[in-house]
């Protein structure tokens, strides 16, 4: 959508040209492509590049749309810590309102995984922990085995794509609700953007903007469809009482910026600060 809206509207003054994902650049080179201006500009989520910006780590942290991010002056901050850190324009971020679920094969009644075995990412992995989980590391290939074979007893994930990998088919519950969210962004070398003209730099921003609506009701469709689907296939919904239902999703945030606030106190901390707080936060 934003390559065709920029090509569009630029009339052949800026063109995007799609070069690939991982099969072109490494998944965790990414970063580094578009840092040294080997690549004009990508999209990828900020976990990629937490090692080089550690304060990516809270993008996942905020209960705002990016709208409300733009008015509060936390996007303006968070782009300040993209051109120091990292060289890079930070246009922004399009999968608001997607959130992450545990999806299990045993049920449980709290929120509590002690002698479970979860497969992880480095999003979540501090919050499996946190709830006595044992956390796995394994690509997202050799999931659905992990799961048939008993080698996970169940993994964490976003609200879309698990019936892409067919991962319903061996999976029996997900927890609700969702904690953190996803935070697929743009970025643009910083050379690369000091050169466009200001109405190219403008219109970027434009789009950009825009975008982040039309994405936000996108995925919210997208994120019913999926849910019907795999409730369809026999997936069971486990909700905890109000009262752990609390707990588990203060335990979720409460680790998440301790690890923030650990790694950069004063920067971390200045981006919590501008962010709208959810009642899970306060």
């Amino acid at each position: 959508m934003f390559q065709e809206q920029v090509n569009s509207r630029a009339q052949g003054r800026l063109q995007i040209r799609y070069i690939g994902g991982p099969e072109a650049i490494p998944t965790f080179e990414q970063i580094e492509a578009v840092k040294a201006g080997l690549v004009d500009i990508a999209y990828l989520p900020a976990a990629y590049y937490v090692p080089q910006m550690p304060e990516a780590d809270a993008i996942k942290l905020s209960d705002c749309t990016p709208w409300e991010e733009r008015e509060s002056g936390a996007y303006d901050y968070l782009n300040n810590l993209h051109q120091k850190n990292l060289n890079v324009y930070y246009l922004g971020r399009f999968t608001n309102g997607v959130k992450f679920h545990l999806y299990l094969t045993k049920k449980i009644e709290k929120p509590d995984l002690k002698g479970m075995k979860i497969r992880v990412t480095p999003i979540y992995e501090p919050f499996v922990k946190a709830l006595g989980g044992a956390p796995l590391t394994i690509a997202p290939g050799e999931v659905y085995t992990a799961l048939e074979r008993g080698v996970v007893d169940g993994y964490g994930w976003a609200s879309i794509k698990i019936s892409d990998f067919g991962w319903h088919e061996v999976t029996k519950y997900v927890v609700d609700p969702g904690f953190y969210q996803a935070e697929v962004g743009m970025v643009v070398n910083l050379q690369t953007w000091k050169k466009l003209p200001k109405e190219m730099q403008d219109m970027l921003v434009a789009i950009t903007e825009e975008l982040e609506r039309d994405a936000s009701d996108y995925y919210a469709k997208v994120t019913r469809e999926e849910r019907d689907f795999i409730l369809s296939r026999g997936i069971q919904v486990i909700r905890f009482e109000p009262e752990d239902e609390k707990k588990y999703l203060a335990e979720a945030y409460r680790v998440g910026w301790s690890h923030v606030i650990d790694k950069c106190p004063e920067t971390g901390a200045r981006y919590k600060e501008l962010l709208k707080k959810s009642a899970s936060l306060n």
